[in-house]
């Protein structure tokens, strides 16, 4: 008996009528959880979605894509919200919860008071991968969809902790790239401002493919750090990352895009009206919002929050102020805008995590259980916060070499349409 007559011998009612051509074009429209459990249909199912190829198409071709939001759960569990869901019913059906790839045990840990998964951070999210990072250097490459997970190799010389921190896709080299910024730092320059006229800007990548760092030669910009802990995760788009700096040569600040194919890197000139706001330490931070870069300010007790977004990509001209929202009656007066939903409301974080949605007729706390804890003392001083929340779209994406041995050794995973043809 064939993989397609024990499919349909299984499920007679489902498959009897569908001709196998049609049931991968089918399938790759389909939601990923749904596909995840469909894989234990059959065999031919179970190797039709799990070969790389299929995940390639479903991310491309997927009718209506799935945003998800992680954030503290219980105990050692993450909680990951359909925004969409979310914003309608606020149901229990919406929330997943996961495990998160932990870090191997250390003294370090414990010797500096530091509990690994509370001090977890989501630095970073690309095509479905969500880049994972702890206090002491461990970082993974994580797909919350699918489980797989991948620790990036510890021979960084420690940077990840004092560096710009980046995360996106090669798409010419089919290649995930972490990209470690290594900037002027802030208190650095203002104290010793004459000892870093030569020092310029580092750049270390590591690839995903390769499974190596290396340096990028060739970059010789200077730029300070804005000595905040929101501005030194990228934000990707088109290909590149993005970080909010001052240049050393002008004094003024600017956003940095360095493009992970081309290799090089560009300036992207603020609007000029928020240049006197961040000189007077306005701390807005860079996101991408309705795929458009967008500048954010978080508001506080004598202001209100705003989106700035760039519509025409380094149009200058094209900065528009999307946003502007009342903070005084929010936990700690402060939103952090993640994304807009399908319904056209703002889902946001507000205070140390919990979640809120925002439209035009005001707004509403979610489920208080998404609650992150509250900055902590670590060092003798006050932990500052990054943003608890890691956005992310489902995918059934793999990295690059997870299944390239396994083929070579057998060919279990081949498409059902490969396999019908064999059949006949």
């Amino acid at each position: 008996m064939n993989e397609q007559q024990q499919c349909s011998t299984e499920s007679p009612y489902l498959f009897s009528y569908l001709p196998g051509e049609l049931i991968p074009a089918i399938l790759v429209r389909l939601p990923v959880r749904s596909l995840l459990r469909f894989k234990s249909v059959c065999k031919s199912w179970h190797s039709l979605i799990s070969d790389p190829k299929f995940g390639k198409s479903h991310y491309d071709l997927a009718a209506a894509p799935t945003h998800r939001c992680l954030t503290k759960g219980n105990e050692s569990e993450i909680e990951s919200i359909d925004v969409d869901a979310a914003s309608l019913h606020n149901s229990e059906s919406c929330v997943v919860n996961l495990k998160l790839p932990l870090p191997p045990p250390r003294m370090e840990y414990r010797s500096y008071g530091l509990d690994p998964f509370i001090d977890v951070e989501f630095v970073g999210s690309c095509r479905g991968f969500v880049l994972v990072a702890y206090p002491l250097g461990d970082v993974f490459v994580w797909n919350p969809s699918t489980g797989e997970q991948r620790r990036i190799a510890d021979d960084h010389d420690g940077m990840i902790d004092m560096c710009s921190i980046g995360f996106g896709y090669d798409r010419s080299t089919d290649d995930y790239l972490l990209v470690l910024m290594q900037v002027i730092h802030l208190n650095f320059y203002d104290t010793y401002p004459d000892q870093v006229a030569n020092d310029h800007t580092i750049i270390r990548i590591f690839s995903m493919k390769t499974n190596s760092w290396f340096d990028q030669e060739g970059t010789y910009a200077q730029y300070v750090d804005m000595g905040c802990a929101y501005l030194k995760i990228a934000a990707f788009l088109n290909d590149a990352l993005h970080w909010l700096v001052t240049s050393y040569e002008t004094k003024l600040h600017v956003i940095i895009a360095f493009h992970l194919v081309q290799r090089n890197l560009s300036e992207i000139p603020l609007p000029q009206v928020l240049v006197t706001r961040l000189e007077n330490n306005f701390l807005y931070y860079l996101r991408v919002i309705g795929e458009c870069l967008s500048l954010c300010y978080p508001g506080n007790t004598d202001s209100t929050a705003e989106i700035w977004m760039m519509k025409d990509y380094k149009v200058q001209t094209s900065w528009t102020k999307l946003f502007i929202f009342s903070t005084c009656n929010i936990p700690r007066d402060v939103i952090h805008p993640i994304c807009f939903t399908k319904h056209g409301e703002l889902f946001c974080s507000y205070g140390s995590g919990g979640l809120m949605i925002v439209d035009d007729k005001g707004w509403q706390l979610l489920d208080e259980s998404t609650k992150w804890p509250e900055p902590h003392m670590m060092f003798g001083e006050e932990r500052e916060c990054i943003l608890p929340c890691g956005l992310y779209r489902e995918s059934l994406l793999s990295l690059p070499n997870d299944f390239q041995q396994a083929n070579e050794n057998d060919q279990l995973m081949i498409s059902l349409v490969e396999t019908n043809e064999d059949d006949k």
